[in-house]
């Protein structure tokens, strides 16, 4: 289960997510959305078990954003206690909470943990304060550090960081050096994204106007591929293109979306996979508010996918991790042969050097991995 909470102190110049910056005004109260929250979870909750689609139990729950840990502790509360009284969870369940860096002390952590969120991710993005302030980021290094500390004082035992690279005026050297100082926190998890440039973000207007002095794509990939080589002799396993985690650690959330099992999202702008259809919700945060109010769904977008688009999207998404896909667990799982539908383009992808089949699993070569997007594409 995803919860969206599309608040933020203010909007990152790179940020494409939806998001509204408090600063501003966002429409509709935080508590007005919380409450509209536990409304759609009701819905949910009576549609699913109508159609007889309920599942045994969550596995896991990821609070996202926007900034989710500006809530304050009593809204995280009832957003907790409200789904689980709608939804059957494991007793070991992950819940994740999103937070950044420098916003968050000791005790707000010490009542997270209280609640049952086992897991924090941390927005760090970088650990050079120039290139954080060049970011947009509200947080110095220092402060990220000082909240790693304070969140192991809190009882976390499961920590992720998320950090960036391709970033305008970043050399190799730096991101060595916060990848080296994000080792030396010893977080559980790593995730380490290329910087992609959206049309509607600040970054993308300033792209266009030739104003944004992105590193060379030869340099990039020399950060990919020492990011690779670094973590991996650090003890990190590189399960997916850009996330790392310590032995035991990979995200137990994300993995149900690469490997495209379902998952039920709420709040605006969430996106569901259930049964086979695929759905998004508004992203207008008074239209959501106003739609469960009157007990309806706040859906703007819904698709169902035949078997061969869902085993197409599950190649596609399924790729992205390490060890790749199981043709005979496809087969067995959609009915149909992947070989019988993508036989040339998979032959093409092999004798590229794009792909490898090995012991019936089909994954990216490590050249492949630089280039995924292009290999995913051939399963579209």
């Amino acid at each position: 289960m995803y919860i969206h909470i599309p608040f933020c102190l203010r909007k990152c110049p790179y940020c494409d997510f939806v998001s509204y910056p408090l600063s501003r005004g966002s429409p509709g109260s935080v508590q007005q959305y919380v409450d509209a929250v536990l409304q759609e979870a009701s819905l949910r909750k009576d549609w699913l078990e109508a159609e007889g689609l309920m599942p045994e139990a969550f596995h896991s729950l990821y609070i996202g954003g926007g900034t989710p840990s500006l809530l304050g502790s009593r809204q995280i509360a009832q957003l907790l206690e409200g789904v689980t009284e709608c939804f059957p969870f494991q007793p070991d369940a992950e819940v994740t909470l999103e937070a950044n860096p420098g916003a968050i002390c000791r005790d707000e952590m010490l009542a997270w943990r209280h609640l049952g969120i086992n897991r924090l991710s941390l927005g760090v993005q970088s650990l050079d304060d120039c290139l954080l302030a060049r970011l947009g980021r509200m947080h110095t290094a220092e402060e990220a550090c000082q909240t790693v500390q304070e969140a192991r004082r809190a009882g976390f035992a499961n920590l992720s960081l998320d950090l960036m690279l391709g970033l305008p005026g970043q050399s190799i050297e730096q991101w060595q050096e916060t990848l080296a100082g994000a080792v030396g926190l010893r977080p559980e998890h790593l995730s380490c994204y290329e910087l992609t440039i959206e049309e509607s973000t600040s970054y993308g207007r300033l792209q266009a106007q030739g104003k944004l002095a992105l590193p060379p794509e030869d340099e990039v990939i020399a950060m990919l591929q020492w990011t690779r080589q670094y973590l991996t002799d650090s003890g990190y396993e590189h399960y997916e293109i850009s996330n790392y985690a310590l032995p035991g650690y990979r995200s137990r959330h994300n993995q149900i979306y690469w490997e495209n099992r379902w998952y039920l999202g709420l709040g605006a702008a969430a996106f569901s996979y259930w049964d086979g259809r695929r759905w998004g919700s508004t992203a207008d945060v008074e239209e959501y508010i106003h739609r469960v109010a009157v007990g309806s769904f706040p859906e703007t977008y819904s698709e169902r996918l035949d078997k061969k688009g869902q085993l197409g999207e599950t190649i596609m998404l399924g790729l992205r991790l390490r060890e790749g896909v199981s043709l005979a667990d496809l087969e067995v799982r959609f009915g149909l042969s992947v070989w019988g539908i993508w036989e040339a383009e998979i032959a093409g992808l092999v004798e590229a050097g794009l792909l490898e089949l090995s012991r019936g699993r089909l994954r990216l070569t490590d050249r492949g991995l630089l280039l995924a997007s292009r290999v995913q594409a051939a399963f579209l």
